[in-house]
């Protein structure tokens, strides 16, 4: 048996006579360990983020890996999930309302893609309920590209209602499949991603 086993054996029935001050000892110097290896891990790692920004500056090109998957992550989360669209305004939807009185009444399906996209489908539906188009309903789609967007076919109700829109807010509309035919008495307005 080592020396230092022996030793500590023969020092236990003083431990178990006294255990409070053994594990306040045991935890007080676990604890200044524990700070002492936090202090030099930090220590570290000032000194790998000071070299590299002394390495890499602000030099122009000097995007690190990082900084390059950061920026594709980016663009891919703007390409798939897109930043929050902003909703009609009072005036704008008053403004469609209106101009939708003038267009012959169809059924028409409002569409948004995500969350990001909502308010401004709820605001196309207040727009359409003030005209009192009993025909307008609102629902979450998906598969619905970028933009806003209006089918299918290049019908009379799809040319109407687009330059409605464009018309009547800072919104610009695409025709979904314009060389198709108009699909008799419906139509969908898509609030798709934002990736712009």
């Amino acid at each position: 048996m080592p020396d230092w086993i022996a030793k500590l054996l023969q020092g236990w029935p003083l431990v178990a006579a006294a255990p409070m001050p053994f594990a306040i000892a045991f935890v007080s110097i676990a604890a200044a360990i524990l700070l002492a290896v936090g202090w030099s891990y930090r220590r570290v790692l000032s000194k790998r983020a000071d070299r590299r920004l002394s390495e890499h500056g602000n030099r122009p090109g000097s995007a690190t890996a990082e900084d390059k998957n950061t920026d594709a992550l980016e663009r891919m989360v703007a390409l798939t999930i897109g930043s929050r669209w902003t909703p009609l305004n009072e005036a704008e939807i008053a403004a469609l309302g209106s101009r939708l009185t003038e267009i012959p009444k169809i059924r028409v399906q409002i569409m948004y893609e995500n969350a990001l996209g909502k308010e401004l489908a709820q605001s196309f539906y207040e727009a359409f309920k003030l005209a009192e188009w009993g025909g307008a309903a609102l629902g979450i789609g998906s598969g619905l590209g970028d933009g806003v967007t209006i089918g299918q076919g290049s019908g009379t109700a799809t040319i109407a209602l687009k330059s409605a829109i464009e018309a009547t807010s800072r919104l610009k509309v695409a025709i979904v499949r314009p060389d198709q035919p108009q699909w008799p008495g419906v139509i969908f307005l898509a609030v798709g991603v934002n990736s712009g």
